[in-house]
């Protein structure tokens, strides 16, 4: 009797401390918000994932799959991860306020890309502006934005890296991969730009110049081009145009 009565007492003990140990959707959501408080985005991630996996059909359920999503893109910079939360947003939860923004989100994703990577420029986070553009060309290479992307990744190597061959060989990619985009005059012109006053090959320069002339006579920077020709390979004080600069 007594071992009976003894195995009752710890059965109900264990089911007490289960139920004093589980949390509630709101407390783990709460949680949650407390781990970014603190900068601990991947704990964050873990209550979230606990609160789905306990409470799929919960209120708060869209809403935590949102905040991973926002955790993955804003905290993690992990556009794939972000990406693949917010099309699971879609899929289970389509007729929730959380679902709705997740297709205007997923529509906008290559726009959102773009504006991250400008951002992330000005915080001179360049190794993941130049992942971001590399994530657009991958993954979007039929999107209207990839001629400014593919441009915008030849002046990152140009003036944030300042590594200027790689820098020449991203803007021949606008070039070759997207003609007649309002974008190509313009790399075309900074391959002749470098090569004339950073790499110091006037004969380069000149080849690519001339075809600039030859196939955009009429283009805003012709000008510019034209003088660049006159004066390959001479310095400041030889350009009457410039000689104030020295005197």
């Amino acid at each position: 009797m007594r071992d009976k009565m003894k195995i009752k007492f710890i059965t109900i003990l264990g089911l007490l401390f289960l139920i004093g140990c589980s949390k509630s959707s709101i407390e783990y959501f709460e949680l949650s918000k407390e781990k970014l408080k603190n900068n601990q985005p991947e704990l964050a991630l873990k209550d979230l994932e606990k609160l789905l996996e306990k409470y799929p059909n919960d209120s708060l359920a869209s809403m935590a799959l949102y905040k991973m999503s926002t955790i993955h893109l804003n905290w993690q910079n992990d556009l794939s991860s972000g990406l693949d939360v917010l099309e699971k947003i879609v899929k289970n939860y389509p007729k929730s306020k959380q679902g709705e923004q997740a297709k205007i989100e997923i529509e906008e994703f290559p726009d959102y890309v773009l504006n991250k990577t400008e951002s992330m420029r000005k915080k001179e986070k360049t190794k993941e502006a130049v992942d971001h553009l590399m994530y657009l060309i991958e993954n979007y290479s039929k999107h209207k934005l990839l001629p400014k992307a593919q441009y915008m990744l030849g002046d990152i190597y140009m003036n944030d890296l300042r590594d200027f061959n790689t820098a020449i060989q991203e803007y021949r990619k606008v070039i070759e991969t997207y003609p007649g985009s309002e974008q190509e005059p313009h790399a075309l012109f900074m391959i002749g730009y470098v090569y004339a006053n950073i790499l110091n090959d006037t004969k380069s320069a000149k080849i690519e110049y001339e075809q600039f002339l030859s196939r955009f006579p009429k283009h805003e920077l012709s000008p510019s081009v034209k003088f660049e020709i006159d004066y390959l390979g001479k310095s400041v004080d030889e350009i009457p145009a410039l000689k104030h600069i020295t005197s």
